[in-house]
Parts: C-alpha cells; structure tokens; sequence
C-alpha cells in the first residue's frame, strides 16, 4: 500500500471512531469541512494534512468546536 493510502486508512479510522460509521466516516472525508477550509481527503496527499485532519478529529473527540 503506498503512503497516500496509508494516510487515507489512517483518517478514515480516525473518522469512523468519532463517527461510528465507516459510511459516515468517508462521508465526511469528501466534503468541505470548515475547521480545515477544505475537504479532509484533498488533505491527505502529505503528512502536514494529514496531522491537521488528525488533530481536528481530536478537537471533535473533545468537544472542542473552534
């Protein structure tokens, strides 16, 4: 599997973890979201955007909102 698959694995389990729903999980992954001003999976083709996806799940997790 190369990185960018990797990255994406990485999130979408992140995701579904808030989420509980794989389904949900790639859903919000392919579209706009507005803590990142942009679409989490157009974020993943690095390791920068991925730690940003990464670190608003865990704000969301926290209930942190802004």
């Amino acid at each position: 599997m190369d990185k960018k698959n990797d990255r994406y694995e990485t999130a979408v389990r992140a995701a579904e973890r808030l989420m509980s729903s794989r389904q949900k999980a790639e859903y919000w992954l392919q579209h706009y979201v507005r803590g990142l001003d942009a679409k989490p999976i157009d974020l993943l083709g690095n390791d920068e955007g991925l730690e940003a996806v990464l670190t608003l799940i865990g704000r969301l997790e926290h209930g942190i909102v802004n």
